[in-house]
């Protein structure tokens, strides 16, 4: 009897031991694009001991990402437990309703009024000439002198009155910006915040403004640099020939004249999107005239000393002192709209070369914590103070949501030591910033993202894969140890938050990943594929397309004969028919017709062979009702190719350019990728410190595995499902 006991005992000891629910605490760590394959490659040599003591004591699994494997779709399905018809969030790029042109798809940009807009003059000189006849008219009433108040009442408030009218006029504005978040569902550290959980959350991509939770946020991808993109480094420069970049994102070149003793230029800083709205030439004319800047500028200083070999930086009263290859620590600097209105930014510069050449390098400027009035209603945090009191505990860090520079490599304006430096600086600073926040524990659920993983895997990879088009075997040598450089210290990072955590045995510990990587040799252009095989006709020559011409103009697809075109391409693998009632010049019949041209494409592009490998780019071409249960019709795009392994869709195809032949060789440094390949190739991680006995979870498994085990109860109807 005593036995039956003893071993009865011992059952429910294991089966206690290896259930994940009831946790007091939950600690997830995301880490962008860390691959399964490459972490189990590198967990059998030895090399991440970190994660092998979780393995063993707990569960390493592959994680299914989403379909497509793309940073904000993954992310956004992690958060809410649904899959990306539901989110909306199903690419990077996402066509304007009742448009052909691209827009981002997890955020866009509008504008409300200002207080009462317009009228702001108006209203506010009422209230000022109100109040400059009440108070006095009050205060002698009480001394019973009412003629005296009324006519001083009546000369204050007409002087108040006319200075609020004039100041408001001429210092605020109509209209502020507005960044709205296009994600849909309900996060899970929403949910445990609403059953009083206490959580932090950090730099989890498709998170911008910050949300309001019961503790404390800090939004990531998608916050923006201080002109409201994704990222714009400077290149101050003396070069007299022309430099062009290779990718798609904008770097402000800038030419200086470095004969000079002393130089004039400037940072550049935000549009001047408060006061300089011009509906037509005539406005824009009118607004030059008056002096109101189109861009808001920072002068600054270089000054060169030639015996020295240094250069001095003077900005806005700050001097610092620079030479070869140093960085400067961070300046803070004031845009100013006008004498009342201002945004404050801050960033670092590099000295590449003083001679025969000057160059300078500018990260992209970043938003300060103390912006009062022009970035309100687009905080970065919550509390809107809680950046302040990090910075004040911690010193400055990156606050933009693409923390590392990846667009100034892919132009051959610097190297891979330079991007080594800035990984390397921005780690730093994200590990200071867990270990603190970890250490004080003053959370219930605390999840934080790292994105470096994924930016060394889009620049570095090529040089460990000697089939890419710009695999250079010197450079491989040099460099192509980044690549599980950054794992290690991946790993480092798991072991500082296991080192904070194991004397609380009850915390449980998750390390996941949204998606893995592949190299990038060649590119398909689906749009030329679609012309060739008579599905689109064109109008002239193929058009080429960059994000310049999406932010500036519009103007894609502009030479589309669209009353002869049955589908078209955009973005990272989407395919929309042009339907009849849904596209503003659709002329596929839904229903027979529709499923027609769906099906041509599909057996089309199935079979397609890329001549110069013998291979097939598309492992398959899915139809949107395969991916998705549920969607919106009018959003999520009719068909979607995934690519098979060391195939993307070609940078020309994400912005519906047409160029002349299908297949291209991938030259660009970014040279690995994963946003358009077929999920089952590139899967993500997914460790913690307990066991879990699934062996197939999904990324959106984990929203429901996070609430379970803070005990929160989990929703009905969600696509993920608990791991247990």
């Amino acid at each position: 009897m005593k036995r039956i006991h003893f071993i009865w005992m011992a059952m429910v000891a294991i089966l206690l031991l290896t259930q994940p629910a009831g946790a007091s605490k939950v600690v997830v760590l995301g880490f962008d694009g860390a691959d399964a394959q490459l972490v189990e490659q590198m967990l059998a040599q030895g090399k991440l001991p970190h994660l092998a003591k979780l393995r063993e004591a707990g569960t390493f699994q592959p994680l299914m990402p989403t379909n497509p494997p793309q940073t904000p779709v993954s992310w956004s399905a992690f958060a809410t437990g649904l899959n990306p018809g539901r989110t909306e969030i199903f690419d990077f790029l996402k066509r304007r309703e009742g448009t052909y042109i691209p827009m981002f798809n997890a955020g866009e940009e509008s504008s409300e009024p200002l207080l009462w807009g317009e009228r702001n003059p108006l209203y506010l000189a009422l209230i000022a000439a109100a109040a400059g006849l009440l108070l006095p008219l009050l205060l002698l009433a009480l001394l019973k002198r009412w003629k005296a108040g009324v006519v001083v009442g009546v000369v204050l408030g007409a002087a108040l009155g006319a200075g609020m009218y004039w100041f408001a006029g001429r210092y605020l504005p109509e209209e502020v910006p507005v960044a709205q978040n296009n994600r849909k569902g309900d996060t899970f550290w929403g949910l445990a915040s609403q059953a009083g959980k206490k959580v932090q959350v950090l730099r989890v991509p498709v998170t911008f403004p910050a949300e309001e939770v019961h503790g404390t946020f800090f939004a990531g991808l998608g916050v923006p640099d201080i002109r409201g993109r994704i990222g714009t480094p400077s290149f101050y420069t003396s070069r007299l020939d022309r430099i062009e970049g290779e990718n798609e994102f904008s770097i402000e070149v800038i030419r200086v004249d470095n004969t000079q003793d002393r130089i004039e230029t400037a940072i550049y800083g935000p549009l001047n999107q408060l006061f300089f709205r011009p509906e037509d030439e005539e406005e824009r004319y009118r607004l030059e005239e008056a002096g109101v800047p189109e861009r808001i500028d920072v002068p600054m200083t270089l000054s060169i000393d030639p015996a020295s070999q240094k250069l001095r930086l003077e900005v806005q009263g700050q001097n610092v002192t620079l030479g070869v290859g140093e960085w400067t620590p961070w300046i803070h600097m004031r845009f100013a709209f006008n004498d009342v209105i201002s945004v404050r930014g801050m960033t670092r510069f590099k000295l590449l070369s003083l001679e025969p050449e000057l160059n300078l390098y500018q990260y992209p400027v970043n938003l300060d914590p103390d912006n009062a009035m022009f970035f309100t209603k687009n905080p970065i945090t919550w509390p809107r103070g809680w950046l302040q009191d990090l910075y004040g505990r911690l010193g400055p860090f990156k606050t933009i949501g693409w923390e590392e520079d990846t667009w100034t490599i892919t132009t051959g304006l610097v190297d891979e030591a330079f991007f080594e430096e800035d990984i390397n600086f921005t780690v730093a600073d994200a590990s200071r910033l867990m270990e603190s926040l970890l250490q004080e524990g003053d959370f219930d659920l605390y999840v934080q993202v790292f994105s470096f993983t994924d930016r060394v895997g889009h620049i570095i990879w090529r040089l460990t894969d000697p089939e890419n088009p710009t695999y250079d075997p010197a450079r491989a040598e040099r460099y192509a140890g980044l690549m599980e450089q950054s794992y290690v210290q991946m790993d480092e990072i798991v072991g500082k938050a296991m080192a904070v955590i194991q004397n609380q045995p009850d915390t449980l510990l998750m390390i996941c990943s949204d998606h893995g990587f592949t190299s990038y040799r060649r590119g398909v252009n689906y749009n030329t594929w679609l012309v060739k095989n008579g599905f689109m006709t064109l109008r002239g020559q193929g058009s080429t397309a960059t994000l310049e011409k999406l932010f500036d103009t519009g103007d894609l697809f502009n030479n589309v004969d669209w009353s002869r075109t049955q589908a078209y391409a955009m973005g990272l693998g989407p395919i929309y028919i042009n339907l009849a009632g849904r596209e503003p010049q659709g002329i596929v019949s839904p229903g027979r017709e529709y499923e027609e041209v769906r099906d041509a494409i599909i057996a089309g592009l199935e079979s397609y062979v890329d001549e110069q490998t013998g291979a097939r780019p598309v492992k398959r071409v899915y139809k949107r009702e395969e991916m998705y249960p549920q969607f919106n019709l009018d959003v999520i795009p009719d068909l979607r190719a995934a690519n098979d392994l060391y195939y993307r869709v070609s940078w020309q195809t994400t912005l519906g350019g047409v160029p002349a032949e299908i297949m291209e060789d991938n030259y660009k440094v970014w040279g690995a990728d994963h946003c358009s390949v077929d999920p089952s190739l590139v899967r993500g991680i997914f460790f913690a410190n307990r066991k879990f006995t699934r062996t197939d979870p999904h990324i959106m498994d984990l929203m429901p595995t996070i609430l379970e085990a803070l005990g929160v109860e989990v929703p009905a109807g969600l696509d993920g499902k608990a791991i247990s």
